[in-house]
């Protein structure tokens, strides 16, 4: 929505201005569409060439677009340096199949009330994220880092309108506490396809007022400890693809209660997704196969062991847990 607004403001305000010539921003190239203007700079180099593009005093530095998407190969861009853009400004930010290792906490300076996007795709070198100096950028609402060699997962800056965050298919193992504790509108958090094999006290503490849900597909957990989440709960956790064999009461009980109170209270409400994880269906999980208030919140939770395998835990048989 936000987006979209921003987009409209723009086009009442009148038509786009106009590319600068060519010989300004060579290697780079800029066109004209409806939705704005694009700065198109997969053939750059190396970081100083980008720099240098952004040296120039163009006439109008005010973007829609920049981005960096190849349809072959590799841009070798290297990193992003300090005050990259110059004083140019966009607001969809897009590095797409690129070397580049590391960002600077200053990289996006003079864009922080005019970025909404900003996305690293397929940053197969990317070590780290200074995620700190995202809480400067005030408009910000979506982040997105595919693919990359991070591994720890840093405290993010106060941003105050940043809603998605997506930080997939890399090597993460390792979450600050309190990470995502300053994100107060955060509503969507993509983890999935990392090696976050046990989640730790304070990786999931919150403050964000909106119904933010969770998505842990694919990371071989096998254990999350009781204090992984606190402060504003998730409204749903998709846990697919990982490696749970148990449904610890003490773990799970206070994010379905939550689930079932939002859920009262007409919340937007998920639920929690346990699709293909090898689950061991005996008396620690009658607490929750027993409930009819908590099992609606509850997806694919299919056992794995003995004459149960196959059988959803909503559908043990009543003498199941006679011997408990």
């Amino acid at each position: 929505m936000y987006k979209c607004v921003v987009l409209a403001l723009a086009w009442l305000a009148g038509a786009w201005a106009a590319c600068p010539s060519s010989g300004d921003i060579t290697p780079c190239t800029c066109r004209e569409e409806t939705a704005g203007r694009i700065m198109e700079c997969s053939s750059i180099s190396s970081s100083s060439q980008l720099v240098n593009v952004f040296s120039h005093d163009l006439a109008d530095p005010t973007f829609q677009y920049f981005q960096i998407v190849k349809l072959s190969g590799r841009c070798t861009l290297e990193k992003v340096p300090a005050n990259v853009f110059g004083s140019s400004t966009f607001m969809f930010v897009w590095f797409g199949q690129t070397d580049v290792v590391t960002v600077d906490s200053a990289a996006f300076e003079g864009n922080e009330i005019t970025m909404l996007e900003l996305t690293f795709a397929d940053a197969n070198k990317m070590t780290s994220y200074p995620f700190e100096s995202l809480g400067d950028l005030q408009s910000l609402y979506k982040f997105f880092v595919s693919n990359s060699l991070i591994d720890t997962i840093t405290h993010f800056g106060p941003a105050p309108n940043l809603t998605q965050v997506s930080v997939t298919g890399s090597k993460v193992s390792t979450i600050t506490p309190g990470a995502f504790a300053d994100l107060g509108r955060l509503s969507r958090l993509d983890l999935h396809d990392n090696p976050l094999t046990s989640l730790q006290d304070g990786w999931f503490t919150s403050s964000s007022s909106e119904p933010w849900v969770l998505y842990l597909d694919d990371c071989s957990i096998s254990d999350i400890s009781p204090g992984a989440f606190s402060g504003s709960l998730p409204a749903g956790i998709y846990l697919a693809g990982n490696s749970l064999t148990a449904i610890p009461e003490a773990t799970f009980l206070p994010l379905l209660e939550n689930m079932e109170a939002a859920a009262a209270a007409g919340q937007l409400t998920h639920y929690i997704d346990f699709d293909g994880n090898r689950l061991v269906c005996d008396c620690g999980v009658e607490w929750l196969a027993t409930s009819t208030t908590l099992l609606p919140f509850v997806r694919n939770a299919v056992c794995s062991n003995g004459d149960v395998s196959g059988t959803d835990i909503a559908d043990l048989p009543a003498d199941f847990f006679a011997s408990c």
